[in-house]
C-alpha cells in the first residue's frame, strides 16, 4: 500500500484509541461544566469577587486562541504529539488550579488549562476523522456528542456534591485519573505512521492572530468598568483585534505555507459550514446566556428553574446530534444541516412568542428543546462536511476552525445583545436600570425569584428588552437556513481510502 492511501493510524489498535479519544472529550465538557458552581464557595474561600469573570473568560479566552493553532501544529507534527502535550498541559494547568492560594493564582492557573483544553477536543475530533470512513465517523462522533451532553447535564451536579463534600479544590482534580489514562493511552497506543511534514510553522500568522483574537475577546467579554477595563480602553482593544486580524489576513494570502490556508474561505462547500458556525455559536451563546435571565427576571422563576429551562436543550442537542449521524450518511450534510436549522428557527420563533404573548416557563422550555434538537444536526454537519472535503494534510486546522468560530461568533453576538438589552433597559426604566441588575443579582445570590424583590415595571422592562435580543437571534436563525443551502452536497460524500479496512471497536 502506498503511503498516500495507508491508514495514518494502526488499525488494529482503533479500539484503544477510540477509547482515548471519549476520554479527552468527557475532560474538556466535564471541566466546562464543573466549575460554576463551586465559584460561590471559591470566593468565600480566596476572595477576589471583583475578578469573579475571569476565572471563566481567561479559560475561554486562551482556549479560543490556541484552536487553529493545535489544529496546524497537528497538521505539521502530527496528532499524535500535539495531543500528548495538550493533555499534560491541561491536566499541569487543573493541578495547579487545585493548589491556588489567590484568586490571581487561580486565574493563572485557568489560562494554563485553556491553552491545554484549545487541543483537546478538535484534535480528537481530527484523529476521529483519521480513523474512520464517513460512515463510521459519523456513528463516532455522534458517541462523542452524547458523551458532551452527558457532562453537561451532571456536571453541576458532580461539582456541588463535591464541593460540599470534599472541598472546591477536588473539582480540578478530578479529572487528572482520567486525564493520565487517556495520556498513557494515546502515548502506548496512537501509533501514527505519518512523518512530520517540512511545512514551518507560520509564527508570524500565529503571533498576529493570537494579538487579535485576544483583544477582541477582552473587548467583548468585559463590558465598561468590568474589571477595570474602562469604554476607551475597550475601544482602543477593539481598534487593535481590527489591525492584527487585518495583518493576519494579509500574511496568509502571501504566505507559502499559512497558518490557515485562504483556500478554505474561497469555496462555499468549506466557507459555508465556517459562517454556519459562527451563527450557531450565537445560538448557543445566546440562549444560555439571555433565556436564564428571561425566566427569572421576567417571569419570576428561581435561580435553579432559570438553569433547568435550558436542560432541555442540551439533552436534546445530545440525542439528535446521535441521530443525525445517520441521517448524514443516508440524505447528506446540505439536507440534514437543513432540517436542523428549521429546528433551531421554530424554537426561536416560540421564544418571541413567549416573550410576546406572557407565556409560561414550560412554554419556554419547550422552545429551548426545538432549538436543541436543530443543535444536534446542525452542529453534526459542520464537522463531518468540512472534513469530508479538505485533504487529510489540513484536516487538522480546518477541523479546529469549526469550534474557533463558533466561539467567536458566541462571544461577539452575546457582546452585542448584551448592549441593545443595556440600552433597552435604559430607555424604559431610566437611571432605576442600575437598580433592577443589583435587584437581579439579589435574586440570584439568594435563591429565590426576582418577583419577590423587583416590583412588576422591572420584569415588564426586561421581557420587553428581550424581545429585541430574541428577534436578533430568530433572523440570525433565517440566515442560517439560506447558509446551509450551500453546505457539501450528497454528491460530494467520497469514502476515505482506507473505509472498509478494519470493522469498528465493538
Amino acid at each position: 500500500m502506498n503511503p498516500v492511501s495507508a491508514p495514518r493510524f494502526d488499525p488494529k489498535r482503533r479500539r484503544a484509541v477510540t477509547s482515548a479519544l471519549i476520554l479527552v472529550t468527557a475532560l474538556a465538557s466535564f471541566e466546562s461544566t464543573v466549575v460554576s458552581t463551586a465559584m460561590p464557595t471559591i470566593i468565600g474561600d480566596l476572595g477576589g469577587l471583583p475578578l469573579y469573570s475571569w476565572v471563566f473568560s481567561i479559560y475561554l479566552l486562551t482556549a479560543t486562541v490556541m484552536m487553529p493553532i493545535y489544529g496546524r501544529l497537528a497538521d505539521i507534527y502530527g496528532r499524535r504529539r500535539v495531543l500528548l502535550i495538550a493533555i499534560a498541559v491541561f491536566l499541569t494547568g487543573a493541578v495547579s488550579c487545585s493548589l491556588a492560594r489567590t484568586m490571581p493564582q487561580l486565574i493563572l492557573a485557568r489560562a494554563a488549562q485553556g491553552l491545554g483544553a484549545a487541543g483537546l477536543v478538535p484534535i480528537a475530533l481530527t484523529v476521529s476523522g483519521d480513523l474512520y470512513s464517513l460512515k463510521e465517523r459519523a456513528k463516532i462522533q455522534g458517541l462523542f456528542s452524547g458523551v458532551w451532553g452527558f457532562a453537561s447535564l451532571v456536571g453541576p451536579l458532580v461539582g456541588a456534591w463535591m464541593t460540599v463534600s470534599l472541598g472546591w479544590r477536588s473539582i480540578f482534580t478530578i479529572n487528572v485519573p482520567l486525564g493520565l489514562i487517556a495520556l498513557a493511552l494515546v502515548w502506548t497506543q496512537m501509533v501514527e505512521s505519518r512523518a512530520s511534514l517540512p511545512d514551518p510553522l507560520d509564527v508570524a500568522g500565529a503571533t498576529s492572530l493570537a494579538a487579535g483574537v485576544t483583544a477582541l475577546l477582552f473587548g467583548v467579554l468585559h463590558e465598561p468598568g468590568s474589571g477595570g477595563l474602562g469604554l476607551p480602553f475597550r475601544i482602543a482593544l477593539l481598534l487593535f483585534a481590527g489591525a492584527s486580524l487585518y495583518l493576519f489576513v494579509r500574511l496568509q494570502v502571501q504566505r507559502e505555507h499559512p497558518l490557515i490556508p485562504p483556500e478554505l474561505f474561497r469555496h462555499m462547500r468549506t466557507a459555508a459550514p465556517y459562517l454556519a458556525g459562527i451563527l450557531l455559536g450565537t445560538t448557543i451563546y445566546g440562549v444560555d446566556t439571555f433565556v436564564p435571565l428571561f425566566v427569572q427576571g421576567a417571569r419570576g422563576g428561581t435561580a435553579g428553574a432559570a438553569g433547568a429551562v435550558v436542560t432541555p436543550l442540551v439533552f436534546l442537542w445530545a440525542v439528535s446530534a446521535t441521530i443525525a449521524a445517520r441521517l448524514i450518511v443516508r440524505f447528506g450534510f446540505r439536507r440534514t444541516a437543513r432540517w436542523g436549522a428549521i429546528l433551531i428557527l421554530a424554537g426561536f420563533i416560540a421564544l418571541i412568542a413567549a416573550a410576546w404573548w406572557n407565556a409560561s416557563v414550560p412554554w419556554i422550555s419547550a422552545a429551548c428543546a426545538l432549538i436543541g434538537a436543530g443543535l444536534g444536526p446542525s452542529s453534526m454537519a459542520q464537522v463531518l462536511g468540512i472534513q469530508n472535503v479538505v485533504s487529510e494534510r489540513q484536516r487538522g486546522v480546518a477541523t479546529s476552525l469549526v469550534p474557533f468560530f463558533r466561539t467567536i461568533g458566541g462571544s461577539i453576538g452575546v457582546g452585542a445583545m448584551g448592549g441593545l438589552l443595556a440600552a433597552g433597559l435604559s430607555r424604559r426604566l431610566g437611571p432605576a436600570a442600575e437598580t433592577a441588575g443589583r435587584m437581579l443579582a439579589a435574586g440570584t445570590q439568594s435563591g429565590g425569584g426576582v418577583a419577590s424583590v423587583a416590583p412588576a415595571a422591572f420584569r415588564v422592562a426586561i421581557e420587553r428588552s428581550l424581545l429585541p435580543v430574541f428577534g436578533i437571534l430568530g433572523a440570525l436563525a433565517v440566515v442560517n437556513f439560506f447558509v446551509t443551502e450551500r453546505f457539501p452536497s450528497e454528491a460530494e460524500m467520497a469514502p476515505e481510502p482506507h473505509a472498509a479496512e478494519t470493522e469498528l471497536p465493538g
